[in-house]
């Protein structure tokens, strides 16, 4: 049940904190004063698109927020570019989860909604819900779901099979090429630096012994200089003991340097210039690199296409096997999936004439003398599918192989006919009213908003749907948008809804009436005047009152 909804910068509404209240409320006032606009504000936050449009002149974004008795708030931020983030209890939540967790808590009808009674998809639905198929029809819609993929999987193994002989010997083939290399981890890296270290010999010999001159050899060398520098130095430290640490720094580094230079003349014995090597090491680095740029790139990637290749030979070997015993599951599934339909079907059928009877009784009660209303079922056959029925093959979906839809005869000796095509606004709004008044025992959605679902209907009809109304707000939140005094008077909650214009800029303003408001609402119905806020006077015993 929807406690309260608060709007702020949402078209012309600045500001509106309203609460709403079990049983029966009726939403009257001017015409253009913005009453379907808290309907659409309440639309949109459980769930509905929005529009640019949507969010006051000269603002950057719209609030919607809804309290319901479950303590949850439901929360929506338009932006003026389109963009909306969704809210449960202030944490964000993507567009597709945030509608699949609201769209059952609230329902809306209206000129627009009242369209998902005239889609014939949608009567397989209303049917369901009479017959109280809910665990059946998520038994079926999951093996639907499992029998789709096993007949997708079926013919990705089928196909496969047609050319599983070629695609075996390519795969053979490339297994061999790979496993003639053989390429070891991070062995590329490693042939890299050989090569280099090969290709460059004579630079490296040249290079080391002018270097060994430098160190050791020459005349001049480091190591010559070193060695006189620390003569001096032990001279001088015999009159300066602190110099004495200096000059074993210098004694380690002359050690050191004689060190290096025997290391790299060991070095230069061990480096040889060998061509057959340098092409052997070439020779592999480009096979290894001819199987980077087939299989992935990497080294790693070859090696894990080794096993994908495995994988796949062993699944065609086995391909045979798989496809019989993907076909013994297919088998099975439709049977469990026929069996289901079947039941579904034959519930379906017997309870048709139960819906058909109560709706009809439903829409005598709304003025709907004479009219006739039928639930037809049937099945539509087609030689590409593998379910069947009565013989044939049918068409089938994750509800069953029905196809559902309403007929009605609005008048006495009129032919029974589809109702999309013959229903006028009044009369659908009435049948939509009878509906739910016969589904409200099944329905989870404790909250029914309609948005003048009296369009049409006048005189006793209008009685008689305002009693409909009434009679349903005893188990369900009814809120209803109405211009009609038979509907208004009988209201638990009567909210008016007005407009004023402040410095030429029009605001929203709404308030509950109290016992003698409603009375003087309901009179001006009945005459036809145009109620107005001024009318409506004694502004001390609101309940509410809030401004946009």
């Amino acid at each position: 049940m929807i406690n309260k909804i608060y709007i702020k910068d949402y078209a012309i509404v600045r500001e509106l904190e309203l609460p709403f209240f079990d049983g029966f409320t009726v939403i009257t006032g001017e015409t253009g004063a913005g009453k379907s606009l808290i309907v659409k504000a309440l639309s949109l936050a459980l769930g509905a698109k929005a529009e640019k449009t949507d969010v006051r002149s000269g603002q950057d974004r719209a609030v919607v927020e809804v309290s319901l008795a479950n303590s949850k708030n439901y929360r929506r931020l338009l932006s003026n570019g389109g963009r909306i983030k969704s809210y449960i209890d202030e944490e964000p939540l993507p567009e597709e989860s945030y509608r699949d967790l609201v769209y059952s808590l609230a329902d809306f009808h209206g000129q627009n909604e009242q369209q998902l009674i005239m889609n014939s998809r949608t009567h397989i639905d209303f049917l369901d819900r009479f017959c109280k198929h809910d665990k059946k029809l998520i038994r079926i819609e999951t093996i639907y779901n499992e029998l789709i993929s096993v007949k997708e999987e079926l013919r990705e193994k089928l196909d496969l099979s047609k050319q599983s002989n070629d695609k075996k010997e390519l795969l053979e083939f490339q297994l061999k090429e790979i496993e003639l290399i053989s390429p070891k981890p991070d062995e590329d890296v490693e042939l890299t630096n050989e090569f280099k270290r090969l290709n460059n010999t004579e630079e490296t010999i040249n290079a080391i012994q002018k270097l060994n001159q430098s160190l050791t050899e020459h005349d001049h060398s480091i190591y010559r200089q070193l060695y006189s520098a620390i003569d001096d130095l032990e001279g001088l430290s015999r009159f300066d003991k602190k110099l004495s640490h200096f000059l074993e720094i210098l004694k380690q580094s002359s050690v050191s340097i004689q060190e290096s230079s025997s290391g790299l003349i060991e070095y230069l014995d061990q480096i040889e210039s060998d061509p057959s090597k340098l092409n052997e090491v070439n020779d592999r680095l480009q096979s290894i690199e001819s199987l980077k740029r087939k299989y992935g790139g990497s080294i790693e990637s070859v090696i894990t296409y080794v096993d994908k290749v495995q994988i796949e030979l062993e699944e065609l070997s086995g391909l045979d096997t798989s496809i019989k015993n993907l076909r013994n599951k297919l088998k099975d599934l439709i049977s469990k999936y026929t069996s289901i339909a079947n039941e579904l079907s034959q519930s379906r059928t017997e309870l048709s004439k139960n819906l058909s009877t109560q709706i009809e009784m439903a829409m005598k009660r709304l003025n709907m003398d004479g009219a006739t209303f039928k639930v037809e079922l049937h099945q539509k056959t087609s030689q590409d599918e593998t379910v069947r029925h009565n013989g044939v093959n049918v068409k089938y979906g994750p509800k069953g192989f029905d196809d559902v839809e309403f007929y009605l005869s609005a008048n006495p000796g009129e032919a029974i006919k589809p109702l999309s095509k013959i229903a006028s606004g009044g009369e659908v709004s009435r049948i939509m009213l009878s509906i739910k008044s016969v589904l409200k025992e099944g329905d989870p959605v404790e909250t029914l908003i309609f948005d003048e679902i009296d369009s049409g209907i006048s005189g006793e009809a209008a009685d008689k749907v305002a009693k409909a109304l009434k009679a349903l707000s005893k188990e369900k939140q009814v809120i209803c948008i109405t211009h009609l005094p038979q509907i208004a008077s009988l209201a638990d909650n009567h909210l008016f809804v007005g407009k004023k214009v402040v410095e030429n800029k029009t605001y929203v303003e709404t308030q509950y009436l109290n016992e003698d408001q409603k009375i003087s609402a309901v009179a001006k119905l009945f005459s036809g005047e145009n109620s107005s806020s001024r009318a409506i006077n004694k502004k001390d015993n609101l309940d509410t009152r809030a401004h946009g």
